[in-house]
């Protein structure tokens, strides 16, 4: 018995529903290792930007002046950004209608969306006013590249809908972000894959290719029979019944208008190279925009070119007489004091020495920690203190933040190599501060080391070694283990500096 089209499961949902699944895995497993829970397996962790091929084409412009990319950006993204151009100059946009998981998304809610309007669904916005608002995703598009190339920072993050779809699960996701997604997630009710028509930057870029790629959807005049089956099926509302080759922009090449979907006429609307060429079926579209795709990455690995966690390279000065150094201010939490001698001219025995450590690896983000016991109220030992000794011993300008200290060590070692020159010096010399004899660099036995932060929980410090008990004792009864210490501690007037330094004690 022959299945109507109707009827048939297709190979394109299958894909969509694989590639969504794996990006929410990827998450929740991220967020499984930052909470530290114990998993049976190990896993590489990896950032939503990790993930998105648009980061491979914002960061374009500071790659190619100053060989670097901007911040959050991983080389995984420049990755997909090369694989999706690959694709597109093959077959069209197949990112957008097949991969994207936010397009998937609003196609789900469509579904409700055509239950609840039946043949009105997605014929709503006036012809007039749809063609005007297409026109705002290369307005978009112009905007996120021209501000990213200017602040060298992911400036979409704040307003990503994709982004926000997803950091949902760990809870760091910006307002911007959060609203965009309800207004396209209520307007995907009545209209097709409203993000995708009318402001996403990725798609708009992506589109411009349609006119170049080599398969397009074609239509046979002589077997048509003009029942515009293939104008209702699109989900991008292009009239495909009265066009002989389908350039269009907004094209996601989902092949729903194709005679493998919804033309009732064998060979009729297809996917060709030319008009007499042999036409590719929707289902090997499909099996090659994936094997592309995973051959790509796969490729990439054998290379060591797919990396999903930051290089480590900060940004490069713009201006100025250190122009086209490594930035101090750049040196994040996340560094190693490897990772920040492998970027800056100083050997890693003597930021060791500095900040007396026996371990390259240490990550900087664990100093504060480390020193919050030992030193004033209001001040602190931590990145900021590597940033500018980093800054003193080469001479790179770099202003610290108010109430950043530098440990008498490092003060020692400046001395030693005769890095005084900085009129800053006599003064950081003053107020240096020393840890106590025999305080212990590494955490204590049974103990992870773990950096308190506004989101760390109890049960993060429970998983980390802390005991429960002394836990309580800091922080007074816990009825859920599972509250960020911070907000713990100010529902109970607890000044939250003072409870980090007590944890940090036990």
């Amino acid at each position: 018995m022959k299945i109507s089209k109707k009827h048939r499961i297709r190979l394109r949902s299958l894909v969509q529903l694989a590639f969504f699944v794996w990006v929410l895995l990827i998450v929740l497993v991220t967020e499984a290792v930052e909470r530290g829970w114990n998993l049976p397996f190990e896993v590489k962790t990896a950032s939503l930007h990790a993930l998105c091929p648009f980061g491979g084409i914002v960061t374009l412009y500071n790659l190619v002046k100053t060989g670097v990319l901007i911040k959050k950006i991983h080389d995984s993204a420049v990755v997909l950004a090369t694989l999706g151009v690959a694709l597109a100059i093959l077959f069209g946009p197949v990112i957008c209608g097949w991969i994207c998981p936010l397009g998937t998304f609003q196609e789900w809610i469509g579904r409700l969306g055509r239950k609840l309007f039946k043949r009105k669904y997605n014929t709503f916005v006036p012809a007039k006013i749809d063609r005007i608002l297409r026109l705002l995703r290369y307005v978009v598009l112009v905007w996120v590249l021209v501000m990213t190339a200017l602040s060298a920072t992911l400036v979409f993050q704040a307003y990503d809908p994709y982004y926000a779809l997803f950091s949902v699960i760990h809870g760091e996701v910006a307002i911007g972000g959060l609203v965009i997604l309800i207004i396209i997630m209520l307007l995907a009710l009545v209209v097709e894959r409203p993000f995708c028509k009318y402001a996403c930057p990725y798609g708009a870029f992506l589109g411009l290719f349609n006119r170049i790629r080599i398969f397009k959807i074609r239509r046979v005049e002589s077997t048509c029979i003009s029942c515009s089956a293939c104008n209702r099926a699109c989900p991008m509302n292009i009239d495909v019944a009265h066009k002989k080759t389908v350039k269009d922009a907004q094209c996601i090449s989902c092949m729903e208008c194709t005679s493998d979907a919804s033309c009732p006429v064998e060979k009729t609307v297809v996917f060709s190279p030319n008009a007499k060429g042999r036409h590719l079926s929707e289902n090997k579209v499909g099996l090659l925009t994936v094997a592309i795709l995973i051959g790509g990455i796969l490729l990439s690995v054998a290379f060591g070119l797919w990396k999903t966690s930051s290089s480590k390279q900060p940004a490069l000065i713009k201006s100025g007489s250190f122009a086209g150094m490594p930035n101090p201010a750049d040196i994040r939490g996340s560094y190693t004091y490897q990772d920040v001698t492998n970027a800056f001219a100083v050997p890693v025995e003597v930021l060791l020495a500095a900040f007396q450590s026996q371990n390259g690896a240490q990550r900087l983000g664990d100093l504060e920690e480390l020193w919050l016991a030992n030193i004033p109220a209001g001040t602190e030992v931590g990145t900021d203190s590597v940033r500018l000794f980093v800054a003193l011993y080469t001479g790179i300008d770099f202003e610290a933040e108010e109430g950043t200290l530098l440990p008498t060590s490092a003060i020692e070692v400046l001395e030693q190599q005769q890095k005084t020159s900085d009129p800053r010096f006599a003064d950081l010399k003053a107020s240096a501060v020393a840890l106590p004899e025999g305080l212990e660099v590494a955490p204590s036995v049974g103990t992870t080391s773990v950096s308190i932060t506004g989101k760390t929980t109890v049960q993060d410090l429970i998983n980390a070694g802390y005991s429960f008990s002394d836990l309580e004792k800091i922080l007074g009864k816990v009825d859920n283990k599972l509250t960020a210490v911070k907000t713990l501690a100010e529902s109970k007037g607890l000044d939250f500096s003072a409870v980090k330094a007590e944890i940090a004690a036990l």
